[in-house]
């Protein structure tokens, strides 16, 4: 009785194996090697079949023998063939694995691209919108400071004059920060010292940059990348490290581009960084946007031991002007 339950299950189990294995067979699109591998279970699950039968019926053995033989027969070749031919799955799952990662990294590419061209827009549209009509309004109110009038009128039109100044300071920075006409105008070496010589002026924090760049001009998406990540690791250095020093080190050779960032700060768990919650923030936008260029990341910190960052952009000579 034993013996029954035990073929009856091991022959479920077969079928079960051959239905799975046909599924599968659909979705390596009829791989040679998969369809040998299918026909291997399926003679394997007959062979089972013919072995169970005289268990349950009464048969001998001896009807059949030659097709039993024949099926363990089959099912040896089948999976042999099977087993040789598996290799073209493989081959055919790293392509599928390397056409996706490619796929992603364009569509990064565009989606940086965009955010950059509707940065400039932006940016353009408040310098050349709201900016000149801030500035008419200025020279409205120099004329109006010129007429006589009352002490307490000249007080609101001096207010409203520095309002005005405010308001056209904030809008240059705005349009500064969305498109730096720095970046554009003369390379990334000039736009960082830009950046940075801002930063400075508020003395909160010693900035120690270094670069052989000079006046080298890379394409405009490597550029655009580099200062948005440069920018977006100050950022979080002024905003959650509390450090005294930042370090940055750009420089190039014939194979790459290299940024090298190190503060002092209080540091972070990195193993933290791509938690669910974690996505969407400066750092895993950095990511993103480094693998839009097919560059490598790397970043070493912990709790008390501040932030040290390596970044490496691939360089090809197109990039050089």
């Amino acid at each position: 009785m034993v013996l029954k339950i035990v073929l009856l299950l091991t022959i479920i189990f077969q079928i079960i194996a051959a239905i799975v294995s046909l599924k599968l067979t659909k979705k390596t699109k009829y791989n040679l090697s998969w369809v040998f591998i299918s026909l291997g279970f399926a003679a394997l699950l007959m062979r089972m079949i013919l072995e169970a039968l005289p268990v349950y019926f009464e048969v001998e053995p001896k009807d059949y023998r030659l097709l039993y033989l024949w099926l363990g027969v089959a099912s040896a070749i089948f999976f042999a063939i099977g087993l040789i031919l598996i290799r073209k799955i493989f081959i055919y799952m790293a392509k599928m694995e390397r056409e996706k990662r490619a796929s992603e990294k364009k569509y990064l590419s565009v989606m940086i691209q965009a955010e950059d061209n509707e940065r400039k827009r932006l940016a353009k549209d408040l310098h050349d919108g709201l900016g000149p009509l801030l500035s008419t309004i200025k020279m409205s109110l120099s004329a109006l400071k010129k007429q006589k009038s009352t002490p307490q009128y000249t007080e609101i039109l001096n207010n409203l004059d520095n309002v005005i100044l405010e308001s056209i300071k904030s809008i240059r920075d705005i349009s500064n920060n969305l498109n730096p006409h720095v970046l554009d105008n003369f390379g990334l070496d000039k736009a960082i010292n830009n950046f940075l010589q801002k930063i400075s002026t508020t003395g909160g924090i010693s900035i120690d940059y270094r670069s052989n760049l000079k006046d080298l001009r890379l394409e405009q998406n490597t550029e655009s990348v580099l200062y948005r990540v440069l920018c977006e690791l100050i950022n979080n250095t002024l905003k959650h490290a509390n450090a005294k020093k930042i370090s940055i080190n750009l420089y190039y050779d014939i194979y790459s581009i290299t940024l090298n960032y190190k503060d002092d700060g209080k540091g972070f768990e990195v193993d933290n960084l791509f938690k669910p919650q974690e996505k969407g923030t400066g750092l895993y936008n950095i990511y993103s946007r480094i693998n839009s260029l097919k560059g490598k990341i790397d970043i070493q910190s912990s709790h008390g031991s501040g932030t040290d960052v390596e970044i490496k952009i691939p360089f090809g000579n197109d990039d050089k002007e």
